[in-house]
């Protein structure tokens, strides 16, 4: 009697501040791509997700280190961590959910996450590679806190409430519990921080007593309550509104409530106040637009409305340079390519070397996305297949790229760097339960990642244990797997399914007891959505 496995080849293919909601809907294979004549490009990559199938980024730090929430498989979004094509779960504080929101370029990340009283707090992640552990930052007397920005000092701002229930905007310098400051409301009600420079300027958003929203800003959060004053935005005929980001430079940037309700994004140097320059950025030809971030550089991203109300991911190069109405709001929809399966929704954080992160759809999904600059159209024609392959069996992994640059690629084997293997392709000599994984890999330019994509490797094998017979699958934890089988080959074979699993740990074993007499039997492992 034998016994025969088949080894099939199967491709497979936050809550945010109370204070503003923006309601949006919650392996990059691109053929034959349009690319509009245009000065700039970007490549656009999908980030992946934790398992469930929406995601968002809220931050990237200047070594492409980019934080979010990302949901799981069992339906709850997790805060991630991507660097380098390694997707890290920063997990929760007992709760359901959490959000990372901030990072500096230690990879230092702070953001909010839910207790198992379910209550949120915010929370610092110093070594997320390492150790992904978050610390209780605490509150302000009251239950609920959330943590938005963490600059190169350490230091950490973000909203809190206090004794009596209010919310009011903190800032912290040190870790140790009671050292949350309270920045106070500006005269106000509730406040939030979501932003602090590496001089101690912090901006936010403070509710006052009429139930105008107004942008505030503390030149030096060091001095507390008594350095948090509201911004000054006449001079754009605005009567309130909320700032989301000041870069080192002072310069702010934000959305502002016109005359007649609606908010337009607008950037600010030296805060607004004082007579600054104040600049309406104005919309994408609808009613609303914010902007969230600002780089030294003076490029501005955020999200703006279409006139039929969708909302589009823009940026402004040279924004504060463009007084007059000179600075031209672009649809970064218009510098992807045109049939690239993206709508890009929002953006959220830009780097100094322009890069970009934010979310939008894709496939009737919320995805996270990055945006790197290219010099001219660079797009992933085909990423790696996933396999399944016997013992000792050899693998080559390719990527394909369509560039007319030059590009570096590093392969990881679950998440982490597979040391040489920096080309195209990715040969495994002989398969083992070692080398079995989520292999991943990353092509670069000169400024960062265009293309990531990832494919699962798995090996099917088999053992007698006297006339038991015992298959092994190696896979990726949380792989799901069908094992069929037949008691003959050829064209009429009829494959029957024994058993579904999804794979714990590295590896699952499945055993079958065939009929005493029979000839032969043969089993397949198929991989499942």
């Amino acid at each position: 009697m034998r016994f025969v496995n088949q080894i099939d080849q199967i491709a497979v293919s936050r809550p945010a501040s109370p204070f503003l909601r923006w309601n949006l809907a919650a392996a990059l294979v691109l053929f034959g791509l349009c690319w509009p004549a245009r000065g700039q490009f970007y490549a656009v990559t999908d980030l992946g997700t934790l398992g469930g199938a929406n995601g968002m980024a809220y931050g990237i730090n200047n070594h492409e280190q980019i934080v979010g929430a990302m949901q799981t498989g069992l339906g709850g979004y997790h805060a991630f961590m991507f660097d380098g094509g390694r997707m890290v779960d920063l997990g929760t504080m007992g709760g359901s959910n959490s959000w990372a929101y901030g990072v500096n370029d230690s990879g230092w990340m702070v953001g909010g996450a839910q207790m198992a009283s379910t209550n949120m707090r915010a929370f610092l992640c110093a070594n997320a590679l390492m150790n992904p552990a978050m610390m209780d930052l605490g509150a302000l007397g009251g239950s609920n806190s959330a943590a938005w920005m963490i600059n190169m000092r350490g230091d950490i701002v973000g909203w809190a409430l206090t004794t009596n229930g209010s919310q009011h905007a903190f800032f912290m310098t040190n870790f140790a519990a009671g050292d949350m400051m309270d920045l106070g409301t500006s005269g106000g009600t509730n406040s939030a921080a979501y932003c602090i420079n590496s001089n101690r300027m912090v901006v936010g958003g403070a509710m006052m007593s009429n139930g105008v929203m107004e942008p505030i800003m503390s030149t030096n959060a060091l001095f507390g309550s008594s350095s948090m004053m509201a911004m000054g935005m006449g001079s754009m005929g605005a009567s309130g509104g909320q700032s989301w980001y000041v870069n080192d430079m002072g310069d702010t940037a934000g959305q502002a409530m016109m005359s007649g309700g609606n908010f337009h994004a607008f950037v600010s140097s030296g805060g607004g106040m004082m007579g600054q320059t104040v600049v309406d950025l104005g919309t994408l030809g609808g009613t609303n637009s914010a902007a969230y971030c600002l780089n030294n550089a003076g490029t501005a991203v955020g999200m703006a409305q279409l006139a039929a109300g969708m909302p589009h991911a823009f940026m402004v190069t040279n924004a504060l340079g463009g007084m007059g109405g000179m600075a031209r709001m672009t649809d970064l929809n218009n510098l992807i390519p045109t049939n690239s399966g993206w709508e890009l929704m929002v953006a959220r954080g830009v780097n100094a070397a322009d890069q970009i992160v934010g979310w939008g759809m894709r496939a009737g999904h919320t995805n996270a996305f990055l945006l790197t600059p290219v010099s001219a159209p660079v797009t992933m024609v085909a990423g790696p297949s996933p396999r399944v392959v016997g013992p000792g069996t050899s693998v080559t992994l390719g990527m394909q790229m369509s560039a007319s640059e030059p590009l570096t690629y590093q392969w990881l084997l679950n998440g982490m760097p597979i040391e040489g293997a920096t080309n195209a392709t990715c040969t495994l000599s002989g398969m083992s339960l070692a080398n079995a994984g989520q292999y991943t890999v990353t092509a670069k330019n000169v400024v960062g990642t265009v293309a990531n994509s990832s494919a699962a490797v798995s090996m099917f094998s088999m053992q007698f244990t006297g006339v038991t017979l015992r298959l092994t699958l190696a896979a990726p934890a949380g792989s799901h797997f069908r094992i069929d089988y037949s008691d003959m080959l050829g064209g009429a074979v009829n494959w029957l399914a024994m058993t579904n699993f999804t794979v714990m740990g590295s590896m699952t074993q499945v055993s079958d007891t065939p009929p005493q007499g029979l000839r032969a039997r043969f089993y397949r492992a198929v991989m499942v959505p």
